[in-house]
């Protein structure tokens, strides 16, 4: 078995130092850690055999010297699914890295107060199906801040968020991985100032049937750079990031009030960005409580640009694309299927409910009509037309941010 030791431990409550602490392994330390303890991980590379993990101990730090400086390394794992797995409230993980997971890089699970700063997680072989699923994976959780972060070779998610509740990701670089990043069945997120390229789909929001938490919202998507998320799709077969096709920038599916605002989105061989239901994967759900359909979708104020690409006809929504438009997709496309509950009795679409979308450069967009099996194609359709009055409320919205 291998062992490596931590250079010291801090405790605002309880201080102990190298000189009056013998050295102990890093789990023997978690496993005696007290409410609002530090752990200090010093220089080095550390290696571990199995997982680290602290369960119900509330406000516990655990920080290295820096992300060049201090290295957790899993390379060598025999056991367990993630790098490092919390279930404690207030946990804060900083300034190191974690590499070559068996699974995910840090997991933390129904926690209240989550802080990841200054973390990278990679895989030292690069993008590959059997990488770990995702290198940051809070879920289940509330009040969550992930940020100044690096993510690379995660073979689903760089950042995943998962059916959690108040949810800031700003800062990260994320790229190399199938999503860089992830929001999934989530209340309150806000994504912004993010770099997001290279990886098969820049940033993805939705929601999926039959987890805990139904029916995500309010979902704030802005000032993030995502460029020429064209990398291969090497998400192990069945997972649902699989069907994502290599080229998409942003994906907002079946979620509720979402407003992309402020990115640049640039390059994408399938579409710059995409609003869908949950209907065009064809996949079957039983989830009485599932709403398949994005409603209050608002985009605009991006910088969209494209050169024209063939979209990656490896996957199905790429076949379609590539069929309708071969190379020359426009920036923003979305299925045209609506939630029949939000047509008005005139035909149209709820004020409330609508996909609006506006001021976004000279971008292009077109209704796909999946209903007519992709057949009346409308391009730049008044459909989606955003009153300049509502955007400036909108902006209004956020003078603050």
């Amino acid at each position: 078995m291998i062992t490596f030791l931590v250079i010291v431990i801090l405790s605002c409550k309880n201080e102990k130092t190298e000189d009056t602490e013998p050295r102990v392994t890093l789990q023997e330390l978690l496993i005696r850690a007290q409410p609002g303890d530090t752990i200090r991980i010093g220089k080095g590379l550390h290696t571990f055999e199995r997982p680290l993990s602290l369960f119900d101990v509330e406000n516990v730090t655990i920080t290295g010297e820096g992300i060049d400086h201090t290295t957790l390394s899993f390379r060598e794992q025999i056991e367990g699914a993630e790098g490092i797995l919390v279930k404690a409230d207030g946990i804060t993980i900083e300034n190191l890295t974690i590499s070559d997971t068996k699974g995910d890089g840090i997991k933390v699970q129904d926690s209240d107060g989550v802080t990841i700063r200054n973390v990278r997680v990679t895989w030292s072989g690069g993008p590959l199906e059997s990488n770990g699923a995702y290198g940051l994976y809070p879920v289940g959780s509330k009040n969550v801040l992930i940020e100044n972060s690096e993510v690379s070779g995660a073979s689903d998610a760089g950042i995943y968020v998962g059916q959690s509740e108040g949810v800031i990701v700003r800062n990260n670089s994320v790229f190399e991985n199938v999503a860089g990043i992830e929001i999934e069945n989530c209340i309150r997120a806000e994504v912004y100032n993010n770099d997001v390229r290279n990886n098969t789909g820049g940033i993805l929001v939705f929601d999926l049937p039959g987890l805990m938490v139904k029916n995500g919202r309010e979902i704030r998507i802005f000032n993030n750079i995502v460029i020429e998320n064209n990398h291969r799709n090497f998400a192990p077969e069945g997972n649902i990031v699989g069907m994502v096709p290599a080229g998409t920038g942003i994906l907002v599916m079946a979620t509720d009030q979402v407003e992309v605002f402020d990115n640049k989105i640039v390059n994408h061989s399938s579409a710059n960005t995409t609003v869908s239901s949950y209907l065009i994967t064809q996949l079957v759900f039983t989830d009485p409580e599932y709403n398949p359909f994005p409603s209050a979708v608002f985009i605009y104020d991006n910088n969209f640009s494209r050169v024209p690409a063939l979209p990656d006809t490896t996957r199905m929504m790429g076949q379609i694309l590539a069929e309708i438009f071969q190379m020359d997709v426009p920036d923003i496309i979305h299925d045209g299927v609506f939630n029949p509950a939000d047509l008005m009795a005139d035909g149209s679409i709820n004020p409330d409910k609508r996909i609006c979308i506006g001021n976004n450069s000279d971008a292009t967009i077109a209704n796909i009509n999946a209903p007519s099996n992709f057949k009346e194609i409308s391009v730049n359709s008044d459909l989606y037309r955003c009153d300049p009055e509502l955007i400036e409320q909108l902006r209004s919205n956020h003078s603050s941010l």
